[in-house]
């Protein structure tokens, strides 16, 4: 069964091929057809949908001269009473070919007042009227899938000239829809068939993408195959020429620092020293698809990350970040992480630093309420916090006046001044420097006992704790950001 962002993503991926092709043949309705769509073939997951492109279960009829295949299907020739069958049903080579085999499926005559129904209930009264479907409720679940998903929103596509907005959130529901396809089980092949599917002349480099090879970069440019978001998002099977291409596009971002949106692409360079701006060899690639400044970091959805499509959290400004891929984009914005039970660990654990299940003895009720381990989760939220902390064993830690060859500097402020704070403090215990207030903010580094630090007299509260604004250099990296009080015993 298809979770929440897997229908998304389906809609997302089919809805604009459907408006595609009913605009062009004269259709006053996508919404219901959309509907048939997801209930069809599972929100894309069924047999004859995910290998044969087939989305309408359209069966193949005496005029079919297409490819076909055979399979077990439920029809319902009298009320209530499921019959099993098996049939011929079309094979398409991809989806786009299987949105343009619906709609010239629908130009039998019998379908023809179809064309002109305006709303969802006509459109699916009517075709279920002239023997589309067999069974008694297939108008009212159609309807159901219409109303859930808002799909006669979709419907406005086909007024004035019909652009499909570039979605960031289009780009989000896809490549987390991918989470978990992996070579292990040959799943990970689907996305690069849905790259090859372009034409060997629009290929870069008119290169095909081989199962065998690194497929980081191809995960980034299958969504902009999947999507036709082509004229915004650079596509390449080499990190080094997607960022080449993002240059050509205008919209390479060459700064460590930057605060990216979800539906970026990062690009990673896993032999940065952390000195100065990173301009060395990329190495892998990743779209952000979570972004919490103030707690200071980023989650990244990736393909070939461990041979499978898994999310990494990186610290905002973090080390190995090489630079950013800005697509333009017409919707900027990205629905916050649906608070519901069934979904991974790792997750629920985002959510929690987000602040979105509380905290204290009401978290853990909320989590347990919702059917999750709490010890599981939160061993999860200090994993993700706390398990990149860099911890520097620096015998110049003393020497506040090295010289300063990067700077990390936490994306939040302090709120609050008290001129007695100023001086210098000593850490009395190793103790971790975070993006805002709170232990339940990013780590910049883990600063090692007896490090001396400044403060200027600003910090945050978070637990009846003041959390000090403190600045420090440690092998040449200035790191400006948060630690508590608590651990720091003022020496001047």
């Amino acid at each position: 069964m298809a979770t929440q962002a897997q229908q998304k993503a389906f809609i997302n991926v089919i809805a604009p091929l459907i408006v595609k092709y009913a605009k062009a043949r004269g259709y006053k309705c996508v919404s219901g057809a959309i509907a048939q769509a997801c209930l069809e073939s599972g929100y894309g997951l069924s047999g004859l949908s995910a290998k044969y492109h087939n989305y309408f279960g359209l069966k193949c009829g005496s005029a079919w001269k297409g490819a076909s295949v055979n399979m077990r299907t439920m029809e319902e020739y009298a009320p209530g009473v499921l019959t099993p069958i098996s049939d011929n049903f079309r094979a398409y080579a991809n989806m786009d070919a299987g949105v343009a085999g619906y709609y010239d499926f629908l130009n039998y005559s019998r379908y023809a007042k179809v064309k002109s129904q305006t709303t969802p209930e006509a459109y699916l009264a009517e075709i279920k009227a002239v023997g589309y479907a067999t069974s008694s409720a297939y108008v009212n679940n159609n309807m159901a899938v219409v109303k859930l998903h808002n799909l006669t929103s979709w419907d406005k596509n086909l007024k004035g000239d019909g652009k499909i907005m570039y979605s960031r959130q289009a780009v989000v529901n896809l490549v987390n829809s991918w989470v978990g396809k992996k070579e292990a089980d040959g799943s990970y092949k689907t996305i690069i068939d849905t790259y090859n599917t372009l034409p060997a002349n629009q290929l870069p480099r008119k290169t095909k993408m081989l199962y065998g090879w690194a497929w980081c970069a191809c995960t980034w440019s299958a969504v902009a195959v999947a999507l036709k978001y082509l004229a915004i998002m650079p596509i390449e099977i080499s990190c080094y020429y997607l960022i080449e291409a993002a240059k050509k596009m205008g919209i390479w971002q060459e700064n460590d620092a930057y605060i990216p949106e979800p539906g970026d692409a990062v690009l990673y360079d896993w032999d940065d020293t952390g000195a100065g701006d990173n301009i060395g060899n990329p190495d892998h690639v990743g779209t952000v698809t979570y972004v919490n400044q103030n707690s200071g970091y980023m989650v990244v959805t990736e393909g070939n990350y461990g041979n499978a499509v898994k999310k990494r959290t990186i610290s905002l400004n973090g080390r190995y970040i090489r630079g950013f891929i800005t697509p333009k984009y017409d919707g900027g914005t990205v629905a916050e992480p649906e608070k519901t039970s069934g979904k991974n660990i790792s997750e629920v654990a985002h959510e929690i630093i987000a602040g979105q299940w509380g905290d204290g003895e009401s978290r853990k009720k909320n989590l347990e309420a919702a059917g999750y381990n709490y010890a599981a989760v939160q061993a999860e939220v200090n994993r993700i916090l706390n398990g990149g902390a860099v911890k520097v064993n620096n015998s110049q830690s003393a020497n506040q006046e090295q010289p300063v060859a990067r700077k990390v500097t936490s994306t939040c402020y302090a709120r609050n001044q008290e001129a007695a704070l100023a001086g210098t403090y000593v850490t009395t215990a190793d103790l971790y420097c975070r993006n805002d207030a709170g232990k339940n903010k990013k780590e910049l580094c883990l600063i090692p006992k007896g490090t001396p630090v400044r403060c200027y007299g600003f910090y945050n509260m978070s637990g009846g704790v003041k959390w000090l604004y403190i600045q420090f250099t440690m092998d040449g990296v200035q790191y400006t950001g948060f630690s508590s009080g608590e651990y720091l015993k003022k020496t001047a």
